[in-house]
Order: structure tokens, then C-alpha cells, then sequence
């Protein structure tokens, strides 16, 4: 059974890692479905190496990265450490690497930047911009591992497991999916059914490795919803993970009693809300939102990381 650790290495001792990889997943600015004046949804899956005898992650878990360079804010208030703060990243890969090699690392990261109503950058965000902009061969400063939450089951599991993720919540969904279908650290039987939200089709990164894997195993099903580009059938509106939800609701209702386990991922922070509430309406329920939520997480059914 593999266990996790946290906090390793810290910000005092972090670890220093080598780029192997850095492939941008979406098409380039005004190439795709997204209108240029939207600004640039870049998404990258970085690779690096990392030895994991030294540095022991468990997919579910989060890294720390340290972008090189001083903080200006830091620096303007007279901080005596002007370096940059730790960023977290979900990790994308399972626990022993694709392959069970252990030897690498993978995260799939968004560029963070605002945009003006004209598609120009207002804002760029400082790591995601760091990692999006690496190159093979490049040395990364990591902390971590961090969390212990957002884990697929310890121990041998026979209950359905529900995936819910928009943009790059997906992210450790990749590397879970994996070592459910492929790695065999626990026995699982049950079903797993992936729900992803984008706003266009083309930015569903990573679409022909999930739909292989529902050719190659019939107990894992991959669902999306294209919000600019899809109808729900509900009120016609745009179409969201949570009409995916509604869609599914009988087989939802039968995995939460049937000890089933349902992972909320992506943004923005307060997204997971929809998801529960159908999650709620499907069981009929008369507890409160606070209260189911609740009973879930404390019956290890529910776990929630949104940012």
C-alpha cells in the first residue's frame, strides 16, 4: 500500500529538478475556436525528473514550485526574503510516473493572465507564466510533496468513482485514471466515470488519451461539456458539468449509497458548489448543503480542490 508523505523538502531545503518536456496542449492564439479578443488559453504539460526514491508522490498530491527572481511587492514593503512564495500545482502524473518508471514528474498548467475586452495581456501571472515559458533542460526549484486530502482509496476499493473537473482541474484526474486502469497498487472493480468542463472543444486537452482509455475499458466512461459551444436540454442554456451531472443522476444516486466517491477539481474556487448541489437533488435529501457536504468528506466520500 503506498502511503503519503509530506513536506520534504521546504522552502529552506527545496529540491532542484531538470525539464525534460514542455508541450502546450491548446492551439496557439487565433488558430482555435476561442475568439482572439478572449486572450490566450495556453495550456502546458511540463515533464521533469525526479528521482522518486528521493521525492515519493502519490498522484492527489500537490508540488510546491518556487519561480526564480524577486518579488516587488515583497521588496517594496522591506521583506527580508524577497523571493517569490510557493506556488502549488496538482500533480498529473500517476505515482510511479506512466510507465512506472519513477523518474519523472508531470503537471498540466495554465497560463494565469488577465486580459482586456480587446484580448490584450493586462495581467500575466508569475509562475504558471515561469513554467509555461521552461525548456528541456531548464532546473526547477520544488517543494513537497503537499496534501494528503485528494487521494484515490489507500486500500483495496470496489465502489464507482465520479471525476469532476473544468480546465486545468483535469490535471490530477490524468494521472489517476492511469493507475486505477493500469498500475494495480490497490484492487478496484468499480466504475469510473470523468466529467470535464471547457468552454470550446478544442481546449478539452488531453481528450485522446481519456477517450483510449473508454475504448480500451469499459468501466470508465468520459464525459464532456463545452459550454460555448454545447445546449443543455434543460433550459437551452450553455451547457456545464452540472447538467453533465443532472444528466446522471440515477447512477450518481446509486454510487453515493453505494459508498462511491466523487472528486471536484478545477476553478473558480466555489465551482464545487453546482456539482454538490446535484450531487443533493439526486439523493432528495433534506439535509443543508453544510451538512451533506459534510457527511460525505467525513465518510470519505467527497474531496474537493478548487483554486
Amino acid at each position: 500500500m503506498l502511503t503519503p508523505q509530506i513536506n520534504l523538502f521546504k522552502k529552506s531545503n527545496p529540491i532542484l529538478v531538470k525539464v525534460l518536456e514542455n508541450e502546450r496542449l491548446t492551439p496557439e492564439l487565433g488558430t482555435g475556436k476561442r475568439p482572439k479578443n478572449e486572450g490566450d488559453a495556453a495550456v502546458h504539460r511540463i515533464k521533469l525528473a525526479v528521482d522518486h526514491s528521493v521525492y515519493p508522490y502519490l498522484i492527489g498530491q500537490s508540488a510546491g514550485v518556487i519561480p526564480p527572481g524577486v518579488d516587488p511587492d515583497k521588496l517594496a514593503k522591506g521583506s527580508a526574503d524577497t523571493g517569490y512564495t510557493i506556488r502549488l500545482y496538482s500533480i498529473a502524473s500517476p505515482s510511479h510516473s506512466f510507465g512506472q518508471t519513477k523518474d519523472n514528474i508531470e503537471f498540466v498548467v495554465k497560463r494565469d493572465n488577465v486580459y482586456d475586452a480587446e484580448g490584450n495581456t493586462v495581467h500575466k501571472g508569475v509562475c504558471s507564466n515561469y513554467l509555461c515559458d521552461l525548456k528541456p533542460g531548464d532546473t526547477v526549484t520544488m517543494t513537497g510533496p503537499a496534501g494528503k486530502k485528494f487521494l484515490l482509496p489507500l486500500n483495496d476499493f470496489s465502489g464507482d468513482i465520479y471525476f469532476f473537473a473544468t480546465g486545468t482541474g483535469i490535471s490530477p484526474y490524468l494521472g489517476m485514471v492511469e493507475e486505477l486502469f493500469h498500475h494495480n497498487h490497490i484492487q478496484f472493480s468499480g466504475n469510473v466515470t470523468l466529467i470535464y468542463g471547457a468552454p470550446y472543444s478544442d481546449e478539452i486537452v488531453l481528450r485522446q488519451y481519456f477517450e483510449s482509455m473508454a475504448e480500451k475499458n469499459p468501466r470508465f466512461r468520459f464525459i464532456t461539456a463545452i459550454s460555448r459551444e454545447e445546449k443543455n436540454s434543460f433550459d437551452g442554456g450553455k451547457m456545464y458539468i452540472t447538467h453533465r451531472a443532472k444528466e446522471n443522476s440515477t447512477e450518481i444516486k446509486n454510487a453515493i449509497t453505494a459508498n462511491g466517491r466523487f472528486y471536484i477539481c478545477g476553478g473558480p474556487k466555489g465551482m464545487e458548489r453546482g456539482v454538490i448541489e446535484e450531487l443533493m437533488a439526486a439523493c432528495n435529501t433534506t439535509l443543508t448543503y453544510e451538512e451533506f457536504k459534510k457527511d460525505l468528506e467525513a465518510k470519505d466520500q467527497l474531496f474537493v480542490e478548487t483554486y
